[in-house]
């Protein structure tokens, strides 16, 4: 991709701007059907910025990590969101960012990034086709420090080529095979209960600036398809790694997480874990089991350097 669809911003996006333009752009493009079919090839990027120590203080409380000299492993995707959603507001992003399911995402920190750094971040789509579930979106989103690649992540985002109910999507996940599979491995043991409520969906959504209404009231939530107000997946994700802090290093790691079913809040959760010096299994699932909430993998890095 050459450098010149890259748009370089002095600061990040103001998120609110951007969610009036996402609502906007649905409308009038849903209404004339002008949404874009060429290749999306723009670019933004955004230097010199500073880490928020007070939102970052916020973050680490809300997903209980531990308090350390290096931002947890997931808050970099909090720092990049604003600018994610400029991309995915853009005149040229080819579909609609309201409605759109998170579901996949894979973090890969390569060195951990200091409290103190001033970071470069560069957000691009890396991926986007067309399948029986819908038209797939592949998000990325790299991290610099001083010139050095510290941090990617790549967000897979599904819109549904028909709305389905969430009770058949609960019980597709319930079937799946990679479901049983992680239920049906001897070494999956369940560490722990994880609770969300509705004022950790509030909380988060204060956070890290996703104030996608399915988080915040169960109207929005419903209009979308859902049964109740949902959990944000990536405040999931963080929540499993925080728990596992205790049993492996997360600071060195690639993390592959599959969103599977929406957690409706208030909710509580299974964490089940397999762990291993090669990779670590693990799933968030309902009380008895049969529904997975997410599944994913942690590899670690050998390449340490840091």
């Amino acid at each position: 991709m050459s450098t010149n669809q890259i748009t370089h911003l002095n600061n990040q996006p103001f998120i609110p701007l951007l969610y009036a333009k996402a609502v906007l752009n649905s409308i009038l493009k849903t209404a004339t059907n002008t949404w874009s079919t060429r290749p999306f090839t723009q670019q933004y990027s955004v230097s010199g910025q500073s880490i928020d120590s007070n939102n970052l203080q916020r973050y680490i409380q809300c997903c209980r990590y531990r308090n350390t000299d290096y931002v947890p492993v997931t808050y970099p995707f909090v720092m990049a969101f604003p600018l994610l959603m400029k991309l995915m507001t853009s005149a040229q992003f080819p579909i609609s960012v309201l409605g759109l399911i998170h579901y996949k995402n894979t973090i890969t920190q390569h060195s951990p990034i200091n409290k103190s750094a001033i970071v470069t971040i560069i957000c691009s789509v890396s991926n986007d086709n067309t399948a029986d579930k819908g038209r797939f979106i592949e998000t990325h989103i790299d991290i610099f420090v001083d010139g050095q690649l510290m941090w990617e992540c790549t967000s897979t985002f599904l819109q549904k080529s028909r709305l389905k109910q969430t009770k058949q999507h609960s019980e597709d996940s319930e079937n799946s095979p990679s479901h049983k599979d992680l239920l049906d491995s001897p070494a999956m043991e369940t560490i722990s209960a994880l609770k969300f409520s509705h004022f950790d969906a509030l909380k988060y959504a204060y956070i890290s600036k996703d104030t996608n209404p399915i988080h915040l009231h169960y109207i929005p939530a419903k209009l979308m398809g859902f049964k109740s107000t949902i959990m944000h997946g990536m405040l999931a994700k963080a929540r499993v790694l925080a728990q596992l802090e205790t049993f492996i290093d997360i600071q060195h790691i690639s993390i592959d997480v599959q969103f599977k079913s929406a957690i409706f809040l208030p909710a509580q959760v299974c964490l089940n874990v397999a762990l291993s010096p090669q990779n670590n299994s693990f799933n968030l699932t309902n009380a008895n089991n049969r529904v997975t909430h997410l599944s994913g993998v942690i590899y670690p890095l050998l390449n340490k350097t840091n």
